[in-house]
C-alpha cells in the first residue's frame, strides 16, 4: 500500500512552475526585453504627464520655494552654504533647494523647466523602479514591468510630479531606489564586493535625506527585505543598519525641530483617541484610492466635528485596520510576500499618518509615491505566478491589467491638467469638500494676484476673490488673514469703514499680526487719518514687519500729510536697500521742492530721468526747481521736453521762461 506524501512545509516563496509552453519569452528573462519594456512604460509615462509641461505655478508652497525664494538668485556655493545651514520651508533638504537655484539660473521664473525637470526625474525613477523589482523579485520581468507601470501611471502619483513643489518627492525617490537596488545587490553578492554595495546604500541614503526627509524608515525597509529573502538576522546583519539607523534618528530630529513650531499642531488639539481614529482612516484611505483613485484632490482636510462628534466612519476605522493587519497576519502561514508588501506600505506611511498631526491635510497623495510599491509588489508577484502558469484565465487577466493601466494613464494625463494653475487646482478641491476653508482662500489669493503664478495670467478678478474671502469665513471665522484680505478689496473699492472692520476682526484675532497692522495704516493714509496711519505703521516695526515695506508705504503718507522732512528720512533708508527704483528719487524730489532745497531736489530729479527717461512729471518738476534758481535756459528745456513726453505744460509758463531767457 503506497504511503501518504507528506505536505511540503510552506517556504513563504510563491512557487513559479516553470514550462517551456507557459513561460514564454518573458519567462525567459531575456536582458533585451526588459529594455524594450523599459523604453515602452517610459514612453507611456511621458505621454501620461506631458500635459503638465504647459502648467503654470500654482499659489501652494511654489511661492516660497521658487517665486519669492530670493536665495535662488545668489551664486551656488553661497546657495549651498545658506541650505544647509538653515531649515527652509518647514524642512530641512539643501540639495533640493540647490537643484531649484540651478533651474532659476537656467530659466527664472519660466515653470516649463521646472516641470520638465519634475518629468525627467520621475521618468528615471521609472526606470529605477523596475530595476530594484526584478532584482527583489529574483529577475522576474513579469513583476517589474506590472510593478513599473503602475507605479508610473498611477494618478495618486500625479501630486508628486505635476506640482513644482514636490521636486523633493521625484529627487529623494531616484537615490532612495539607488539605495535598495545596492543593498539588493549587497546581500546577493558575494564577499568580494559587499562591502562596495553597503556603503553605497548608505551613501545613497544620506544623499536621499538631503532631498527630503521621508527617507527616515529606509533602516524599517532593509530589514523587511532582509524578512522576505530569508536573509539570516545574525549579529552582523544588525549591525551593518546601525549607522542608517543613526542618520535617520538625525534627520527625524532635523525635521521636528522644523516643523515643531508651525506645522505640528499641538498635542492637546486633537485627543489621543481622535488621533488614533485619524491616522487609521488615512491608512484606510491610502488603501483603498490605492485601488480605486476617482475624488482626488490636493487637499483631504479633517472632518467636520459636531456636537464633539466625528462622522460615523471615524468611529469604524480602528476596528478595519485591525481587521486589515489581523488577516496580514494569518497570511504568514503560508507566505511571507503579503506581510512584506503590506509592511513595506506601512513603514513608508507611518510617519505621515497623522497620529502626530502635521500641516492641514489629513491624507496628502505624495506620501503614496515609495509606498504603494510594496503593495505592487504582492499584486505583481501573483500576476506573475499566473501569467506563467497553464491557467486559461491568464490571458483575460492580462487583458484587464492592460485596460487598467491604460485607464489610469488617462486619468493621470487629466489629473495633470487640474494642475494647470492654482485656480483650476482649488477649484478641484472645492468640488470635493465644497466646505473647505482653506481652498476659498487659496483661490481667492490666486484671484487677487495671478500675474505672479501665470504665464498669461489676463486679469486680476477682485470680485470673485470677494467672493471667495466671503466663503471662508462663513466656514472658518477665526483665521486672521482672510478678514485682513478681505478688508484689502473693501479698501480698494474704497469702502473704509468694512475695511477697517474687518482689519480690527483680524487683529482681534491675532494682535501680533503686522501685515494686518501695515494693511490697516495704508487704509488710514487713504482715508486722510494720519495720525492713526503713523501709529499702524509703528506697531507694524514693533511687532517685526518688513521695515522697507513700512518706509515705502510711510514716506509717501508723510509726503502728503506735509511732513516732507520726515518722508526724506524714509525714503533715504529705502534708497539705501532700492538704489535702483526711480520713484523714490522723484517723491524724494518733491520733498526738497517742498523744502526749497532746489538743488537737493534737482539731484533727485535727475537720478529719476536717469533710471527712466520717460518721466516727463520729473523733467517739469525739475523745470520749477531750475526756475526758483534762476536758471532759466535749463528750466525752459525741462519744460519742452516734459511737453514733448505728453506732460500738460502751460502755455504762460513756457511764454515766461522764453521771455526769461532772451
Amino acid at each position: 500500500m503506497d504511503k501518504k506524501k507528506k505536505p511540503s512545509k510552506p517556504t513563504g516563496k510563491v512557487n513559479v512552475r516553470k514550462s517551456s509552453q507557459s513561460s514564454g519569452v518573458l519567462g525567459q528573462d531575456l536582458g533585451w526585453v526588459n529594455w524594450v519594456l523599459i523604453g515602452i512604460i517610459v514612453i507611456v509615462t511621458y505621454i501620461t504627464f506631458a500635459p503638465a509641461i504647459k502648467n503654470n505655478f500654482t499659489n501652494w508652497d511654489d511661492k516660497g520655494y521658487v517665486l519669492d525664494n530670493k536665495f535662488l538668485k545668489e551664486p551656488l556655493p553661497v546657495v549651498a552654504g545658506y541650505f544647509f545651514s538653515h531649515f527652509f520651508m518647514l524642512n530641512y533638504h539643501p540639495l533640493t533647494m540647490v537643484v531649484y537655484a540651478m533651474e532659476f539660473k537656467s530659466a527664472g521664473l519660466t515653470p516649463e523647466l521646472y516641470h520638465k525637470v519634475n518629468i525627467w526625474i520621475h521618468l528615471l525613477n521609472v526606470m529605477m523602479v523596475f530595476w530594484f523589482i526584478y532584482f527583489l523579485s529574483k529577475k522576474k520581468t513579469e513583476v517589474a514591468a506590472f510593478v513599473t507601470l503602475f507605479f508610473a501611471v498611477h494618478p495618486m502619483h500625479v501630486e508628486s510630479v505635476a506640482w513644482v513643489s514636490e521636486l523633493k518627492d521625484v529627487l529623494y525617490m531616484f537615490f532612495l531606489m539607488g539605495a535598495l537596488i545596492c543593498y539588493l545587490k549587497y546581500i546577493d553578492e558575494k564577499e568580494k564586493r559587499k562591502l562596495l554595495f553597503i556603503v553605497s546604500t548608505f551613501v545613497l541614503f544620506v544623499v536621499s535625506m538631503l532631498c527630503k526627509p521621508a527617507s527616515v524608515p529606509l533602516p524599517l525597509a532593509l530589514i523587511l527585505i532582509d524578512y522576505y529573502r530569508k536573509r539570516p538576522m545574525d549579529k552582523m546583519a544588525w549591525m551593518e543598519k546601525i549607522p542608517f539607523f543613526l542618520v535617520a534618528i538625525l534627520f527625524g530630529v532635523l525635521t521636528y525641530l522644523a516643523q515643531v513650531q508651525t506645522a505640528i499642531a499641538k498635542f492637546e488639539t486633537f485627543t489621543i483617541f481622535q488621533r488614533i481614529m485619524h491616522g487609521t482612516y488615512a491608512l484606510n484611505m491610502y488603501l483603498f484610492k490605492f485601488f480605486l483613485p476617482f475624488n482626488l484632490s490636493a487637499i483631504y482636510p479633517y472632518p467636520w466635528i459636531t456636537d464633539g462628534h466625528l462622522p460615523y466612519i471615524f468611529y469604524f476605522s480602528p476596528f478595519i485596520s485591525l481587521v486589515i493587519f489581523a488577516l496580514v497576519f494569518l497570511t504568514l502561514k503560508f507566505t511571507r510576500l503579503i506581510a512584506f508588501g503590506f509592511l513595506f506600505f506601512f513603514v513608508n506611511m507611518i510617519l505621515v499618518l497623522q497620529f502626530l498631526s502635521v500641516g492641514n491635510s489629513l491624507v496628502s497623495e505624495r506620501y503614496t509615491y515609495l509606498s504603494y510599491l510594496g503593495l505592487l509588489f504582492v499584486l505583481g508577484i501573483y500576476f506573475c505566478k499566473l501569467f506563467r502558469s497553464e491557467n486559461q484565465m491568464k490571458h483575460l487577466v492580462s487583458v484587464g491589467i492592460v485596460i487598467i493601466g491604460i485607464f489610469f494613464s488617462f486619468q493621470s494625463n487629466a489629473r495633470c491638467k487640474v494642475w494647470f494653475n492654482a485656480e483650476l487646482l482649488w477649484t478641484d478641491v472645492l468640488e470635493q469638500f465644497p466646505n473647505n476653508s482653506e481652498a476659498y482662500i487659496l483661490r481667492g489669493n490666486y484671484l487677487v494676484e495671478k500675474s505672479k503664478y501665470d504665464v498669461n495670467p489676463g486679469q486680476n478678478d477682485y470680485d470673485k476673490a470677494f467672493e471667495d474671502y466671503t466663503a471662508s469665513i462663513k466656514f472658518k471665522s477665526n483665521d486672521p488673514m482672510v478678514y485682513s484680505k478681505r478688508g484689502n478689496i473693501y479698501g480698494l473699492r474704497k469702502q473704509f469703514d468694512k475695511s477697517l472692520a474687518d482689519y480690527s476682526m483680524a487683529l482681534s484675532l491675532d494682535s501680533n499680526n503686522e501685515e494686518v497692522y501695515l494693511n490697516r495704516a495704508i487704509t488710514y493714509s487713504m482715508m486722510k487719518k494720519y495720525d492713526s496711519a503713523f501709529a499702524d505703521y509703528d506697531k507694524n516695526l514693533r511687532k517685526g514687519g518688513d521695515p522697507i515695506g513700512v518706509y515705502q508705504n510711510r514716506a509717501y503718507a508723510y509726503l502728503d500729510a506735509g511732513k516732507f522732512q520726515e518722508s526724506i528720512n524714509d525714503y533715504d533708508k529705502i534708497i539705501q536697500n532700492k538704489p535702483n527704483d526711480p520713484g523714490n528719487y522723484f517723491f524724494r524730489a518733491f520733498d526738497h521742492y517742498q523744502l526749497k532745497n532746489y538743488d537737493k531736489s534737482i539731484e533727485d530729479n535727475s537720478k529719476a530721468i536717469q533710471l527712466n527717461p520717460n518721466n516727463a512729471q520729473a523733467y517739469f518738476n525739475r523745470s520749477q526747481s531750475y526756475k526758483n534758481l534762476n536758471n532759466f535756459k535749463s528750466a525752459l528745456e525741462d519744460a519742452l521736453k516734459a511737453k514733448e513726453l505728453g506732460f500738460t505744460v502751460d502755455a504762460g509758463y513756457v511764454d515766461m521762461l522764453k521771455s526769461q531767457v532772451k
